[in-house]
């Protein structure tokens, strides 16, 4: 922020919360697969997993508030929506911000359930198998916020090191994501 020229304090804040939700939000999916690989059993309540995801969450509402101040104005709409030259087409820049707001607000909602659901209190009041049922929104959570963020990498003609660490974050996730999946279905084979 401190680098950021004068007047874009908040959308630099907004890009490093951004940022930051992404690989916490990967880091508490990916410790799921690496117990299952390493156990062969699911984790329960993996308190640095909950860890992770409590400031996630934190990261991920502060970069939700920001945003929305930074990029819901006539301006933001003018530069990257409807005066954009570069591809796609206006109209198809306007669907796709709609859609990633939409997304933002869906990716929230998920936050706020999972950031109730991240105590001990929760899990004693719901019990292992709804608290385990309703924690895994997390999943529709990540996937939003990667619909979410091709989007908004498409419309600010985001630089090819921030495409490629996206991409690399999404793969890890959903290659752990496989390979804890194929893991438990081999042990319960056996």
């Amino acid at each position: 922020m401190a680098l950021a020229p004068a007047g874009q304090e908040l959308d630099r804040l907004s890009f490093v919360t951004a940022w930051l939700c992404l690989p916490l939000l990967a880091g508490t999916l990916l410790i799921g697969p690496l117990h299952v690989r390493r156990t062969g059993r699911l984790p329960g309540n993996h308190l640095v997993r909950r860890d992770l995801g409590i400031w996630c969450v934190i990261t991920g509402m502060v970069h939700f508030f920001l945003a929305f101040k930074v990029s819901m104005n006539l301006e933001y709409m003018a530069l990257y929506v409807h005066g954009a030259d570069a591809w796609p087409a206006p109209p198809i820049r306007e669907l796709m911000y709609r859609w990633a707001v939409l997304a933002s607000l869906a990716i929230a909602v998920l936050f706020v359930l999972l950031l109730a659901l991240s105590n001990n209190l929760a899990i004693r009041l719901l019990g292992n198998r709804w608290w385990k049922r309703l924690q895994r929104a997390s999943y529709p959570a990540f996937a939003l916020t990667a619909v979410h963020t091709i989007a908004f990498q498409i419309l600010e003609a985001r630089t090819l090191w921030l495409v490629a660490a996206f991409v690399a974050i999404t793969a890890a996730v959903l290659i752990a994501q496989y390979a804890g999946r194929a893991r438990l279905r081999n042990s319960r084979d056996t």
